[in-house]
């Protein structure tokens, strides 16, 4: 059944962001590849608008408030619609995509979803990582508390204190509403909404960017599909480092908004603007409350081309008065992406990784496709310089962005890897952690139109090449054979081969797995059988013992390993094992944290960390509690010592 739950889990996902956002897109005037691109980020933030306002409207987080935040954006859509400043033609592609280019999108989708599922390797499977305590603990409380706001979610860490006060839950939204519909797992619903997001959403948003900033040619629109799926730093990257499953999703819808605005600001005329802005903003809160960083990432590019712009309007025979008014805009802007950046920021302790590389090093990861102590990305780096040489010999101005968008790319990651300095590297990329993983993603997006403009270029000069071919169906045959050589059986037979091969170590369940063992899962598993409904369990969560909340629905005194400990908690996890009959303060701990079970993984911890807890290593002789079950070294204990 694990499959047939993954594929209806994917459905659902399918039906829960892009209905909603086919509904608005459509409403607005999109159609074709714009519509098909627009719809991600338009039904999740009908989504994430339902979540925050669920909440305050006393609502139980469901289908209804996501529903009702469709129906009052749709109603927005049909008001624009008749606005005589809005044609709605403005948000449909000049030029259709060339059928070949049509079969390339839907072969990289293909590819991304075997890739994928190869990764994950069973339908139930885990990411064995940090953050992935937390994130599939979100959903479960997500789904326990009614809200999935992400100004409530991050209290599943201190319920007393509130706990964090904004914690992007875009993808906790998502995950939960397929949970709700489906009744699938916690696990594989997360597995499907990682799908979707990369392998749908990834490929077509690119591909609308492409196209926007060197048009529809087929040859162009088939390299930077081929590329899409070929570079091991998005989506593979972001699914086996950390978890960064938020991060991934927000990244992943990021080109959309960035082709609409750069459709913009090659309008002449105020009432063709409006349309593209208007979906563009609409974006925002999805990829925002999906992940911070994601947006940050925007402003980034969106910053890149809205200078080309700019600065091409300084140089041009336009009047003062445009160039005044679009440098005051430009001022604006430039303050509130300032503003953000400095907001947008996580804590300072939350920015402490250091330069893992030299700045050398990383300028050779940035022009061979290799970053994150990648292999080198032949095609991909040769396809790229190719179209850097390309783009700066034509000059134009969507070319100019392109080159434009991997300097800038580059230069963060450049910053993050390598420079020593701490202050200037902090401005630049804190808002990404100082992580260099994080730049390393965003680098994709950078990489792919150049590729697409470098694969074009070659492409004509291997026509000409084949031109002393006689035969015509010879001369098709070599170069189609060429094609797929180069662009799908190289790049994935080397370098996504070996990240796939990478990236599903961090999902296999084995008797080494560093969150969950297979041990550890198969008692997990059978906590319905012998854990009451209303009981709660006690246990490291560094070992793995937090996910009984997520996977067997069973309350944990400590939901993710950064916990605010609470002095109750302090009490069982110091004394719990060495506790005698009458020992008062142990018994009023357990009773006012509702206590009955303890779940023993023994030592190892997620990232090999070293977090033991006085009160729990000597359970095993322990009068305070009896042995209820044992798979391997995992044992479940009940709490005798009050009884």
């Amino acid at each position: 059944m694990g499959w047939i739950d993954l594929g209806l889990a994917v459905a659902a996902v399918a039906a829960v962001v892009l209905v909603p956002g086919l509904v608005v897109s459509l409403l607005l005037g999109a159609r074709g590849h714009v519509a098909s691109a627009l719809s991600v980020p338009a039904g999740v933030t009908a989504i994430v608008l339902g979540a925050i306002a669920a909440p305050v409207l006393g609502l139980s987080w469901g289908i209804i408030p996501v529903l009702a935040a469709t129906g009052a954006i749709a109603v927005i859509a049909l008001v624009l619609r008749v606005m005589p400043w809005f044609p709605t033609s403005a948000l449909r592609s000049e030029t259709r995509m060339p059928r070949a280019a049509l079969a390339a999108l839907a072969a990289a989708v293909l590819v991304l979803v075997v890739q994928l599922l190869l990764v994950i390797g069973r339908p139930e499977n885990i990411s064995q990582t940090f953050d992935n305590i937390f994130h599939l603990n979100a959903v479960r409380y997500a789904l326990d508390t009614g809200s999935v706001s992400p100004f409530t979610i991050g209290s599943m860490t201190s319920a007393e204190s509130g706990g964090l006060p904004f914690y992007p839950s875009g993808w906790h939204a998502v995950v939960s509403l397929v949970v709700q519909l489906t009744g699938v797992s916690i696990p594989i619903a997360s597995n499907a909404t990682m799908i979707l997001f990369g392998a749908f959403a990834w490929p077509v948003s690119t591909l609308l960017l492409t196209r926007t900033l060197i048009g529809s040619s087929a040859s162009a629109l088939i390299a930077a599909a081929a590329v899409a799926v070929a570079i091991p730093a998005f989506p593979l990257l972001l699914i086996e480092y950390g978890v960064l499953f938020p991060y991934m999703m927000s990244l992943s819808m990021i080109a959309v908004p960035l082709a609409l605005v750069i459709t913009a600001s090659a309008r002449r005329t105020w009432s063709e603007r409006w349309p593209l802005l208007v979906g563009a903003l609409g974006t925002f809160p999805a990829i925002a409350v999906a992940h911070p960083g994601g947006f940050v990432a925007l402003l980034v590019f969106l910053s890149v081309a809205l200078t080309v712009r700019w600065l091409l309007l300084l140089f041009s025979d336009a009047t003062r008065r445009a160039k005044l008014l679009s440098s005051a805009g430009a001022a604006v802007y430039a303050v509130a992406v300032l503003a953000f950046w400095y907001v947008l920021r996580p804590p300072a302790d939350a920015r402490s990784w250091l330069p893992t590389e030299t700045v050398g090093q990383a300028i050779g990861e940035v022009l061979t496709g290799s970053v994150w102590f990648g292999p080198v990305n032949i095609v991909v780096s040769v396809l790229v310089i190719a179209g850097l040489v390309v783009a700066l010999r034509r000059r134009d101005a969507t070319d100019w962005m392109a080159v434009g968008f991997l300097l800038a790319a580059g230069g963060l990651y450049i910053v993050v890897s390598g420079l020593p300095y701490w202050t200037p590297r902090d401005i630049l990329t804190g808002a990404w952690y100082n992580n260099a993983p994080r730049l390393a993603a965003i680098l994709a997006i950078a990489w792919v139109p150049l590729a697409a403009i470098g694969g074009s270029r070659l492409w004509e000069l291997a026509r000409l090449a084949a031109q002393r071919i006689p035969r015509r169906g010879v001369r098709r045959a070599v170069l189609a054979a060429g094609v797929v050589l180069v662009l799908v059986v190289l790049p994935q037979a080397t370098n996504m081969r070996q990240a796939v091969s990478s990236a599903h170590g961090a999902f296999a369940t084995t008797p080494q797995s560093q969150l969950l063992t297979s041990d550890e899962l198969a008692l997990i598993e059978r906590l319905d059988d012998e854990v009451p409904e209303d009981a709660v369990i006690l246990g490291s969560p560094w070992t793995g013992t937090a996910l009984a909340y997520a996977i067997a629905d069973r309350r944990v005194v400590m939901p993710h390993t950064l916990m605010d400990i609470t002095e109750e908690m302090s009490v069982l996890l110091d004394r719990l094992d060495s506790a005698r009959a009458g020992a008062s303060d142990v018994c009023e701990a357990l009773d006012d944290l509702g206590v009955e079970y303890v779940l023993d993984f023994g030592t190892q911890e997620v990232n090999g960390g070293e977090h033991p807890y006085e009160g729990l290593d000597r359970l095993s002789t322990s009068d305070a509690v009896e042995k209820v079950d044992e798979v391997g070294d995992a044992v479940l204990y009940r709490v005798v010592l009050c009884g």
